[in-house]
């Protein structure tokens, strides 16, 4: 049973090691996944995240050190519940949601 965006949680989620594979083995795919400096831009609370993938969140007063999130294309920036809008993120590396790839979409 495939999970549904509402479904996703933080509670269970371990994320993968991503091992390379030798040259040549498998499909050959475009590799999508972008690096991105600190100089990239800070997007807002509220703001529609344009691309799926791992966010650094950078809180206001220090409340709290910064950390890594998954954002899905689409939805919106939150606030946070102790800086509220004063909340910021950026970019780390795009990372394709795992049900919008061609061989996990699910069948209508």
């Amino acid at each position: 049973m495939h999970m549904r965006r509402q479904q996703l949680s933080h509670r269970g989620f371990r994320p993968h090691p991503i091992v390379p594979h030798a040259r040549g083995e498998g499909k050959s795919r475009p590799h999508s996944a972008h690096k991105h400096s600190h100089s990239a831009p800070l997007f807002s609370a509220g703001e529609t995240v344009r691309e799926t993938g791992i966010y650094e969140v950078i809180h206001d007063r220090a409340h709290r050190s910064a950390h890594e999130v998954v954002m899905l294309s689409g939805d919106a920036f939150p606030s946070c519940d102790s800086c509220g809008d004063q909340v910021h993120f950026r970019l780390v590396r795009t990372a394709p949601y795992i049900f919008q790839d061609e061989d996990f979409e699910e069948q209508n």
